[in-house]
């Protein structure tokens, strides 16, 4: 272990960061999709919980798309 990096926790590859397939977008997790979910159930839009969990991984999904 390097004693530089002791107070740096180590991230796991992929992991919030930049993608292979695309390097300027995070992949989508299931705490990204959670809180879009929650945002959007504090909108005027909101549905119900699924419906803002369906929603959320859609407009993530088109962004990753897009």
């Amino acid at each position: 272990m390097d004693e530089d990096n002791l107070n740096t926790p180590e991230e796991p590859e992929g992991f919030g960061g930049l993608t292979e397939e695309n390097p300027s977008r995070k992949p989508m997790t299931r705490e990204r999709i959670a809180e879009r979910a929650y945002l959007i159930s504090q909108s005027d839009q909101a549905g119900t919980d699924e419906e803002n969990w369906l929603r959320a991984e859609r407009e993530l999904q088109e962004e990753q798309e897009g």
